[in-house]
């Protein structure tokens, strides 16, 4: 996936597009009713004629528009959009391949190169929720792991290599009011150990590790509630009401703000639709 914006941003810088990074929007300016620009945090006042927001659509009204903008009806609607991923991340840099039991060897095979899930079972997965629902995080999470370095040699040096590992299931919000800064690396731990159960060698083959719990995609990425879709792909909160009844045409009530990505129709699942659809309804509205 990073391969796609890397051709994305070659594409922009080669029409002339300026692009900004490290630069943390502090509030959408707004005066009578139309998006003017953006306020950075440094300070600096970005002008423009449209503002496109790509971050979720509860981030954005909750923290980046003043209450003042907002009516009070709009303001309950973004209340109540749902946000929230049982997910856990983690990144690996790794001395050699993992070898599984079910398909042994650390050289480079073709499952090295696929998505490899683990979670053997119904009752596994079944179980996996139940704990999730009960403490916070599964005892045995699900994990499915990728392993790019096997199809890009420049991620990580010669006979080595970097993996992810995408978990579940993993409460947003901890029971009895506890931080998931306390937990982290005690449940980073039990994903580890996991792994190692169906390759042996895993745990000694870590080098290094980066850890993403809930909270941490939460400040790190702005995903609220550690979502990565932006918002619940529940059926109340699809097609026509993505992200809200009335606003599922890429605009908002602030006029020349719109809004995109995966908190907008039809979702995540890095189709390019929404910021597809949204630049149409942009260009409409030039």
């Amino acid at each position: 996936m990073g391969a796609i914006t890397q051709a994305m941003h070659k594409e922009a810088l080669a029409r002339g597009v300026q692009i900004e990074t490290d630069a943390e929007v502090a509030e959408v300016e707004i005066q009578e009713g139309c998006a003017t620009g953006v306020r950075l945090l440094d300070g600096r006042t970005i002008k423009a004629n449209q503002v496109v927001s790509n971050v979720g659509p509860k981030l954005l009204f909750e923290k980046l528009v003043a209450p003042r903008h907002l009516s009070q009806e709009f303001t309950r609607r973004v209340r109540g959009f749902k946000v929230g991923s049982g997910t856990f991340r983690m990144n690996v840099a790794l001395s050699e391949l993992p070898d599984f039991i079910a398909r042994p060897g650390t050289n480079c095979q073709l499952h090295h190169q696929s998505g490899i899930i683990i979670g053997p079972s119904m009752a596994y997965l079944e179980q996996a929720y139940l704990d999730a629902r009960g403490q916070g995080w599964s005892n045995q999470p699900i994990v499915e792991m990728l392993i790019p370095s096997t199809v890009d040699d420049s991620l990580a040096p010669s006979g080595q290599h970097v993996a992810s590992l995408f978990c579940q299931q993993f409460a947003p919000s901890l029971p009895n009011g506890e931080s998931w800064d306390a937990h982290r690396e005690q449940v980073a731990d039990l994903i580890v150990e996991t792994v190692n159960q169906y390759a042996p060698n895993f745990k000694q083959s870590i080098i290094a590790r980066q850890i993403h719990s809930p909270l941490d995609l939460e400040r790190k990425f702005g995903l609220m509630g550690g979502d990565i879709f932006h918002g619940a792909l529940t059926l109340d909160q699809l097609w026509c009401n993505r992200p809200f009844m009335g606003y599922a045409d890429y605009k908002t009530p602030i006029k020349q703000l719109f809004i995109c990505g995966s908190g907008t129709h039809p979702g995540g699942g890095v189709t390019g639709l929404p910021g597809y659809n949204a630049a149409r309804e942009i260009l409409k509205a030039i």
